[in-house]
């Protein structure tokens, strides 16, 4: 079975929920799609390593994910899911690092 090709808009939803703090479970859940899924995508980014990051660090890269939040076109990331997200870092729970 060939690998499925993810859109930019779940990708980059998937890394804003996971800098923010979310576990991969809930993501998938929200999203649609596997663990497994969701996982593999995580661990093939920069954003694998949250875990070693500070707090103020994890804030500065979803600063930085916000920046991008709106398309050259004007148009956001997401397809809107995230139009009232708030752009905060939550606190890791244990054995959310990764």
């Amino acid at each position: 079975m060939p690998k499925q090709k993810h859109s930019d808009d779940i990708v980059f939803t998937i890394y804003v929920l996971w800098v923010k703090g979310h576990a991969e479970a809930t993501i998938a859940a929200f999203l649609g799609l596997t663990k497994g899924q969701v996982s593999g995508l995580i661990n093939r980014s920069k954003y694998r390593g949250r875990g070693a990051w500070s707090d103020r660090e994890r804030q500065r890269r979803l600063d930085i994910l916000k920046s991008i939040h709106r398309k050259t076109d004007g148009q956001l990331q997401c397809g809107g899911r995230l139009n009232v997200f708030d752009w905060k870092i939550e606190p890791l729970g244990a054995g959310q690092g990764q």
